[in-house]
């Protein structure tokens, strides 16, 4: 059986998704065009290769978790801090008045809390959904939401610009 690919699909599926996930990691537009289009370049590249996804589901999920590794060696090679566009509902959540205080706390956790809360709070996906993303267990997940809460709330109630990896 052969495949073709459906490249002009492809981008309408995805690409708004890719950028958004992009764009709450680095924070600038013109960086986060260059992830989409890494992105769809690697997905070509693995079609060529002659591997195919066997499901739409685990499609969406490898994509998301490339465009993840892609934005999270971009930080690392810059060597840059980024800014989150975090949902509403996370203010209530964590009792706080400061989006920059936000921005700042959540910045400041490493890739292993960073991830989830990302892809709970801000791509609003299920418990589940990120479990299959990262190959972790649903508890891990739950777990390592819970901690980066705990950190972000922490930060926030100390108030420091200075806070130091986690």
């Amino acid at each position: 059986m052969k495949y073709e690919l459906d490249l002009e699909n492809l981008i309408e599926k995805y690409s708004d998704m890719i950028y958004h996930i992009a764009l709450r990691y680095l924070t600038t537009k013109d960086d986060a065009e260059d992830i989409v289009q890494e992105v769809f370049m690697r997905y070509i590249a693995n079609f060529k290769s002659g591997k195919f996804f066997e499901s739409e589901e685990y499609e969406k999920y490898w994509i998301i978790r490339v465009t993840t590794n892609l934005c999270c060696n971009e930080i690392c090679s810059a060597k840059r801090r980024n800014n989150l566009l975090v949902k509403e509902s996370l203010y209530c959540e964590l009792d706080i008045n400061s989006e920059n205080l936000l921005y700042n706390a959540v910045n400041k956790l490493n890739k292993r809390y960073k991830e989830p809360f990302i892809l709970f709070y801000v791509e609003d996906l299920k418990i589940s959904e990120i479990s299959k993303i990262l190959r972790i267990s649903e508890a891990n997940v739950k777990t390592r939401l819970r901690r980066a809460r705990e950190q972000v709330k922490e930060y926030i109630k100390r108030g420091e610009s200075s806070f130091g990896r986690i």
